[in-house]
């Protein structure tokens, strides 16, 4: 899931004399980036994708997807069960989480495309199941889980650990950053490296969606 990221790092500032100001640290950044608009014909497919996610139509999307295409690693797969998904109870969430995911860039690898472009920039040094990015180029790191705590430092698209008693419907989640510094941060604006992705391939000359799966 590593690759050759471009994240970069943030230019240290001098300390703030005030206390009550967010902490400026030296962070590896990884805002949404676009490695795939070189690959032949990827531009034009991107574009019906995102528009059939736009529209939310599942037999569009369906007619973008490889006849095997992989959703989940638990034995499913196949354009019919894709459309289903669309279309079931839970598709609402599920279209939800796709236009999110073609809003986070695009990387390549081997002639594969991947979305979201973190996924295969995640650093070595990090366990991919207990890593979450912080999306978004102001997410607040608090003191306690309390929207009016004190800010200990503002986080630019950075990953964080996640710390013991993670709970997902928790508003806050208690996470270490860069530094070591550790603090909350609403869950809504943590996405984790394993959630779902979106991959891209090349068959018979021509792209489709081989893969939308979460997990590892």
């Amino acid at each position: 899931m590593t690759g050759s990221a471009t994240a970069v790092p943030a230019t240290a500032a001098p300390a703030a004399e005030e206390s009550d100001t967010p902490a400026v640290r030296a962070a590896m950044h990884y805002r949404p980036q676009n490695e795939c608009a070189g690959l032949p014909g990827f531009a034009a497919f991107r574009s019906k994708l995102s528009d059939a996610v736009t529209r939310r139509d599942a037999a569009a999307l369906g007619q973008l997807a490889a006849s095997d295409v992989t959703l989940d690693y638990g034995g499913g797969h196949g354009r019919d069960e894709l459309v289903r998904r669309l279309s079931g109870d839970s598709a609402p969430a599920l279209w939800a989480d796709l236009a999110t995911i073609l809003s986070l860039g695009c990387d390549t690898r081997d002639g594969l495309a991947v979305l979201p472009w973190f996924f295969w920039n995640v650093p070595e040094s990090l366990d991919p199941g207990e890593t979450m990015l912080a999306v978004g180029p102001a997410i607040a790191l608090l003191a306690t889980p309390s929207a009016s705590a004190e800010p200990l430092a503002t986080l630019d698209w950075e990953m964080v650990s996640l710390l013991p008693g993670f709970d997902p419907a928790r508003r806050f989640t208690h996470v270490a950053a860069d530094g070591g510094l550790r603090g909350y941060v609403e869950t809504r604006a943590l996405r984790s490296v394993l959630a779902r992705r979106v991959i891209v391939e090349q068959r018979d000359g021509q792209w489709q969606v081989s893969a939308v799966v979460a997990g590892d």
